[in-house]
């Protein structure tokens, strides 16, 4: 089963749609990276880039702050960040 997200695309049950505020600068290296990297790094996406790198920041906190073991997830809602600039 998938959902819709965009007419025409299909997205994966195991999959979801995230927003989120980015510093302009820090997109545009990101988005740089992604360009001139994704082959050589074999990213299918630059959604696939982007996961890989929140990964990462995620592993980093459970291996320092939870002995290597990943948090408990639950789906209350964040509390909302700094106001946009």
């Amino acid at each position: 089963m998938h959902q819709q997200n965009h007419p025409g695309h299909s997205v994966p049950d195991d999959r979801t749609t995230v927003t989120f505020y980015l510093d302009l600068e820090l997109r545009a290296r990101a988005r740089a990276a992604y360009e001139h990297t994704r082959v050589v790094e074999t990213d299918d996406s630059w959604s696939h880039m982007i996961g890989k790198a929140v990964s990462a920041e995620v592993g980093r906190r459970e291996e320092l702050y939870n002995q290597s073991h990943r948090f408990v997830a639950d789906d209350r809602r964040l509390p909302p960040g700094r106001p946009v600039r």
